[in-house]
């Protein structure tokens, strides 16, 4: 059995799987396509088979940045042995492969400042043409400020429709069906100015707020454009959400509860900047030392004889 066809036909649907996240498996699985130099069967979810393809990974750099981090290799082998520990319980694989978890390096979480955001938006107008139909200005500039008035992800803001954007209380609603986990509703309340500004393209009820009619991926393209123009790091929109929650953190609001997280530690760990947040490090609780006064010279024995 093919490997994209256990993904697409048995796996997705048996743990519910978005489409987002099917797309992210079946790159993984064309990778290993490209290491084998055929298409993959459940037969190569074998740990040999992994461990070569995690190795081959390490050594092969992306065509356009170089080569790639930890994570990455960590997020191959987790879906490659989430596939068949699934492959394994349906008895079509004999055995379940073992293979070591690998050290990931944890980085400082990095976000947006908020002049970077501000001007981010600004740069937005210098967007051209349309974004399924809507003026790719109007698109893009009230995404960004709708992610950095609500800590929203990526694909959460881009399941918003426009019966969950009340702009006369200027709040969004994420519906559970569309939020990862698919836990519960949130309300997230907007700044006056996006919600004017969204009320002036309101759609059909039903319409998306923020459609995207070409490739999954080409957004992130769209994003560097964007960081360019606004002369601001080259991040990610999810940088956004880390520096909105930086923000409340900051202000002395619950980041945990604006991220909408159930345990503080990941908002702490993976979400929270301390170049805006800020945090005392060792040194500022010790005592000061006094230094004014030069100690009295004492002769060293040895080289007084």
């Amino acid at each position: 059995m093919l490997l994209l066809d256990l993904l697409t036909t048995r796996y997705a649907l048996a743990k519910a799987l978005s489409g987002r996240t099917v797309h992210i498996y079946s790159q993984t699985i064309r990778l290993l396509e490209e290491h084998l130099g055929r298409p993959a069967t459940v037969d190569d979810l074998h740990e040999d088979t992994i461990v070569a393809f995690l190795r081959w990974r390490e050594v092969t750099p992306n065509p356009r940045r170089g080569l790639n981090s930890p994570a990455t290799i960590a997020k191959h082998r987790t879906q490659l042995l989430s596939l068949a520990d699934y492959a394994f319980r349906k008895r079509l694989l004999p055995e379940a492969p073992v293979v070591k978890p690998l050290r990931v390096p944890r980085r400082l979480p990095r976000g947006f400042t908020a002049d970077e955001v501000a001007r981010l938006i600004r740069s937005c107008s210098r967007r051209q043409g349309y974004i399924a139909g809507i003026c790719a200005k109007k698109w893009w500039s009230s995404l960004i400020h709708a992610a950095w008035c609500t800590a929203g992800r990526r694909g959460e803001l881009l399941a918003v429709r426009w019966e969950d954007v009340d702009t006369e209380r200027a709040e969004i609603v994420f519906r559970a069906e569309r939020r990862k986990g698919h836990t519960r509703d949130i309300v997230r309340r907007i700044d006056r100015t996006l919600a004017d500004a969204l009320e002036a393209r309101r759609g059909a009820p039903e319409d998306l707020v923020w459609p995207w009619d070409r490739h999954a991926s080409s957004l992130y393209g769209s994003m560097r454009i964007l960081c360019t123009h606004a002369g601001v790091p080259q991040l990610r929109l999810h940088a956004i959400r880390k520096a909105s929650a930086s923000y409340v953190q900051a202000a002395g609001g619950d980041a945990a509860e604006h991220l909408d997280h159930s345990d503080p530690a990941i908002t702490r760990d993976h979400y929270l900047d301390e170049r805006i947040v800020g945090r005392r490090h060792g040194v500022d609780y010790l005592p000061a030392l006094d230094l004014a006064e030069e100690a009295e010279f004492i002769p060293d024995p040895e080289e007084a004889a």
